[in-house]
């Protein structure tokens, strides 16, 4: 056996990576009063935690460019 084959057989005997990855997110949204919290889901390969301004914005408008009017105030795993 030499050590690539080893190296090969130690990762595949770890736990797979999570499906997916749940946050309850707290958020403000420009011109508007109060605070809003969302649960959003990201899926490696996919998105990542950094695209969660993107994805509050799709919601609310149906553009994810819009994400400048979105500020992140809290994120929580779930």
């Amino acid at each position: 056996m030499t050590a690539r084959s080893r190296e090969d057989r130690q990762d595949r005997t770890g736990p797979p990576p999570p499906e997916r990855y749940g946050y309850l997110v707290t958020y403000a949204v420009r011109g508007e009063p109060g605070a809003r919290r969302a649960e959003v889901t990201v899926l490696p390969g996919y998105s990542q935690e950094e695209d969660i301004p993107r994805i509050l914005a799709a919601r609310l408008t149906g553009r994810p460019a819009d994400e400048t009017s979105i500020t992140i105030l809290d994120v929580r795993p779930i």
